[in-house]
């Protein structure tokens, strides 16, 4: 158990960093509202582009406009 914590704990990091990456590398995906059909013009999530930004753009975003905002 202790060796799986261990493993656990070295692989986090890792994917974490892979994930920032790709997000930083393609902050857009495809709406999963609109993916079966692909573009719905009257989906609101995404406004009818088929495109919204991942997760981890939003949590970037969201934190880059806090240190902004909180640094002047």
């Amino acid at each position: 158990m202790v060796q799986f914590i261990a493993l656990l704990a070295a692989c986090l990091p890792i994917v974490t960093l892979c994930y920032i990456g790709f997000c930083l590398a393609s902050p857009w995906g495809s709406c999963v509202r609109c993916r079966p059909g692909g573009r719905n013009r009257t989906c609101r999530a995404c406004n009818g582009t088929g495109k919204r930004p991942r997760l981890g753009w939003q949590i970037y975003v969201y934190l880059r406009r806090l240190y902004r905002d909180g640094s002047h």
